[in-house]
């Protein structure tokens, strides 16, 4: 028997969970569904999110479906205020929602999951969003100080009380332990076999490493292209290790900046899906890149990751595990909207030399290397 919001119910119970705008912020919050899944195994769990997300996270363990939702925008907004497009044409839709969970802070996602008819309404109070909410939660304070992981699971422990039987409000402490706050990601198989298969007509077979050298954020997160060339040439050199440079298709001229005239270098910017990149990355020997979803990716597949910060804060989004490492986020939480402070971000990531990231390298790989 389920408790929802007071109210006991026999019936099976439909759970939405609006998941993050961000790659790396979805792998974040994948501790908090594991966590879901396992607490309340008669519940159906529904991922909605944006679309480019949808062919990964629906098959990760516990997921029965996944919505795609409207893109932001003055138009989709609109739209849900009149009512207009309150009735999903989506097949994965379930009839009914039970609990809306929002991973989000925003204004237009707690909207959307009203107007989808969520009975119960789970999230932050935040946003000036609460009159869309049955269950606007206080921040407190532990945006600013807890880890994204953590921030997330919080919210999930509301909601497994609320479905549980006694129907009270978590502690404010969630799990502390290493391994229960690692986010894991399952990758299919047939995406890794395709993975290996794009490699091998490339004629990239056995180790190789991954690099990102852009994120979605945009050039003031990034690394210096001339410091990821020396390090694609180290990699090449003293580690005999093959690179694949990835990104999206916005991020095709930097990579093929990078891999100009290296030897043993494959460019597949905007030439895979996130599936396909996910099964690049469980075959990687090791992983570099800035702080981005292709870091969060590789460090929840347990892949050797180095992650370079430059301006965001680490201490509640780094990539977590036994096998990171992270490398700058000194100069963090900048106000990026002035060039003082642009200037600033871009001087401390140049100031990351590639002779640290290769020490770590050696580290992972069990070598040394120099620069060529």
């Amino acid at each position: 028997m389920n408790a929802i919001g007071g109210l006991k119910t026999d019936k099976e119970v439909f759970l939405l969970l609006r998941m993050p705008n961000w790659l790396g912020d979805c792998v974040m919050a994948l501790p908090a569904l594991r966590h879901l899944s396992e607490a309340l195994p008669g519940t159906r769990i529904f991922l909605a999110g944006r679309g480019r997300f949808r062919d990964l996270l629906a098959g990760q363990p516990g997921v029965a479906g996944y919505i795609v939702t409207p893109e932001k925008g003055a138009a989709n907004l609109f739209r849900s205020l009149s009512g207009v497009g309150k009735k999903s044409t989506d097949s994965t839709l379930p009839r009914k929602i039970d609990i809306g969970l929002l991973f989000t802070n925003s204004f237009s996602t707690a909207m959307w999951v009203w107007r989808i008819g969520a009975k119960t309404r789970i999230g932050y109070r935040r946003d000036c969003r609460g009159l869309f909410l049955t269950h606007p939660i206080p921040c407190g304070g532990i945006e600013k100080s807890w880890h994204s992981v953590r921030y997330y699971l919080w919210l999930a422990r509301f909601a497994e009380t609320m479905i549980g039987k006694s129907g009270r409000a978590p502690r404010r402490e969630v799990e502390s332990t290493a391994d229960y706050l690692l986010p894991r990601l399952s990758v299919e198989e047939t995406d890794r076999s395709a993975a290996a298969e794009t490699l091998r007509q490339a004629g990239t077979e056995g180790r190789y490493a991954v690099i990102a050298p852009a994120s979605a954020y945009g050039k003031v997160k990034d690394w210096p292209p001339e410091h990821y060339r020396r390090l694609v040439r180290s990699l090449n050199l003293d580690f005999g290790l093959p690179v694949v440079v990835t990104g999206g298709a916005e991020h095709a001229a930097v990579c093929a900046e990078i891999a100009a005239g290296q030897k043993a270098v494959l460019n597949l910017a905007g030439k895979t899906t996130l599936p396909a990149f996910a099964g690049v990355l469980a075959g990687a020997e090791l992983f570099v890149g800035g702080d981005s979803g292709g870091a969060h990716l590789a460090a929840a597949l347990d892949v050797p990751t180095i992650v370079i910060f430059g301006i965001t804060n680490p201490d509640r989004t780094r990539q977590t595990g036994a096998r990171v490492r992270i490398f700058g986020g000194e100069n963090r939480d900048l106000d990026l909207k002035t060039m003082e402070s642009r200037e600033k971000a871009a001087r401390a990531l140049a100031a990351i030399l590639p002779e640290s990231i290769l020490e770590a390298v050696g580290g992972f790989l069990g070598r040394e290397a120099g620069i060529a």
